[in-house]
This record gives structure tokens, sequence and C-alpha cells, in this order.
């Protein structure tokens, strides 16, 4: 029933990007090395751009933990000198869970949530500085409109640390929804609406209205007679559904984290050993919380990003005790 990948650990957003120019600091170049591209003598590398706007959205009423009810992280990467691969685990895109695992499997989530490809190293010599770059472009203001309310998304400046690697990302978390995101009483919103001002011909202003995926409603219990974890929602049937299991004690996590992919047809059922075998803790006095999360994802072209996406994704949570 499982999958075993080499495991890696991947910080949040920003995070990664800054720890790849930390690192970037003490590496040696050689042009057969993994994502880097060869360079021809005198001509610079052209330049590839990428493009991801990711919105991640909890209901009302759920329950949270330590989760934000709304995330958004947005990149607009211009890069020469690295594949896309390479250039993907720079930026933490990885391909989604459901394109890394197969249905019906399960493994730790740090496995899952780290880049297709070893982060290279890239020199930071006068050589290769101005053939290998990766830009993150300030896109003007960038704003997101869910219900009644319209959330503005700051921007971060990269620090001026590797010559290399500089820009912006945006990041928004928020414990709650703000207020008229998600009325009580009305009908679930139905679309997003994510508003981008552009800078200049490169990247040029638009506006996009993706769609807000059905929440999946979960629940579930834990059979100890069968020895087995059963969990239920509501079927859509579209794309696969992420589940996310972990094991709390006060509310706090314990063991491991794993990640799993189950067909949207409403049920899921797993053996427990083979879970606590993952790591995730089965010890006295631990409830198990487990999230779903359906995801919607739009491909969009602006200006000379041709192929950007926005990824929408609803998560629903619920606690199983003994």
């Amino acid at each position: 029933m499982t999958d075993r990948p080499v495991a890696c650990r991947r910080p949040a957003a920003l995070g990664l990007v800054l720890a790849a120019v930390i690192a970037a600091c003490s590496g040696v170049d050689e042009p057969g090395e993994l994502g880097l591209l060869p360079q021809e003598s005198g001509e610079p590398a052209a330049a590839s751009r990428l493009a991801q706007i990711r919105v991640v959205v909890q209901p009302p009423g759920e329950f949270g933990g330590d989760e934000p009810a709304l995330e958004v992280a947005a990149v607009f990467a211009q890069y020469r000198g690295y594949d896309e691969a390479a250039a993907r685990t720079r930026l933490d895109l990885p391909r989604p869970p459901a394109e890394r695992l197969r249905a019906g499997h399960c493994v730790p989530s740090d496995q899952l949530l780290a880049g297709d490809e070893p982060v290279s190293k890239d020199t930071v010599s006068k050589d290769s500085s101005g053939a290998r770059e990766l830009i993150l472009l300030d896109a003007g203001n960038l704003s997101l409109g869910l219900g009644d309310a319209t959330i503005d998304v700051p921007l971060a400046l990269l620090p001026d640390l590797v010559p290399t690697i500089s820009g912006v990302t945006y990041d928004y978390l928020g414990d709650s929804l703000p207020a008229g995101a998600w009325p009580p009483g009305e009908p679930a919103p139905s679309e997003l609406v994510i508003r981008v001002d552009g800078e200049g011909d490169e990247l040029p202003g638009f506006t996009l209205r993706p769609r807000l995926p059905e929440p999946a409603v979960l629940s579930g219990a834990i059979d100890r007679d069968r020895d087995e974890l059963r969990l239920e929602w509501r079927p859509d049937g579209r794309e696969p559904l992420i589940l996310r299991l972990v094991s709390l004690i006060g509310g706090e996590p314990v063991g491991e984290e794993l990640t799993c992919v189950a067909r949207d047809d409403g049920s899921f059922v797993a053996d427990l050993d083979e879970l606590h075998a993952l790591g995730l803790d089965g010890g006295p006095g631990t409830t198990l919380r487990a999230s779903a999360t359906r995801a919607g994802r739009t491909v969009f072209d602006a200006g000379e990003f041709v192929g950007a996406e926005a990824v929408v994704e609803v998560r629903t949570v619920t606690v199983l005790g003994d």
C-alpha cells in the first residue's frame, strides 16, 4: 500500500527559496551538474518564465489547529541557465501529490514536499553570475476576492545574498477568514477573484476567476477491532483527493504527518499497522487529525508568461479519538 521515496524536508515557501540561496553560496559550478544547462561561450542563455498563484482556503467552523484559514502565495519568475525542474525546486513549486503518488497510497509528508530534482549548486563567480539567474518579478498589486471580502497580498523582498537569485514573492497567511469571506447561513462561495495590476508589457495586468472546489465534509472513525482507519466525505469525482494524517497529544502534533492520495469516491480505508510503520504515532492518549483537500487548477497566459497556473485548494478537517 505504501510508496517510499527518498526523504527531504521543505520549509515554507519563502523559506525554501532562502535556503536555496544560502546553499548556493558554498557550491561549485560544473557544466554537467544536474539542473544546470550547458552554456555556450559568449552567448547568454535564453530566458524562460514560470508563474504560479496558489490559494488555500479552510471553511469556517473547521478544526484548524496550527493551520491557517487562508493562504495565498504567488511567484512570477524569469530564469536562465536552469532547466524547469531545477527552477521549480528553487521556487518551491513541486508537482502536486496526485502526480507523484498513486491513489490509495501514503508516504510521510516530508517526502512529497520536496522538489522534483535536487537543488543544483551554482557559483557566485563573475564568470557565471550573469549566465545563470533566477529573478522573481514584481507584478504590481495582487489582491484576492472571496465572498464579500477583498485581501491585498503583500510583497516579501528576497535578501540580496547571491547575485544569481533576487526579487520578490507574494505571501499572505491568515489565522481566520476575513469578515464577509464566507458569510454564515449563505451558500459557500463558488469562485475566487484574483486581480494582478501587472508591470509593463512583459507582465500586464489581468483578472482570474478560478472555481472554488466544493468542501469535502470529512468524517471518519478508528476501528480498533479491524485495525483500520475509515474516512468518508461527500464525493465529487473530478480530481484525486489529498488526505493528510497526523497524531495529536494535547492538540500538538506528534510523530510523522502522512500524505495520502485517494480517489474522490467518498471513502478511504487504511491499515493502522501500515500507517504506524510509516511514522504515524499511535501511542496512548493520541487523537488523529485528518484533513481532506480538493484542488482546482486554472492555466492562463499573461504577456510573456504562457502556461502560468492558478491552484485553488479547499481544506476540511476532522479530529478522531479512540
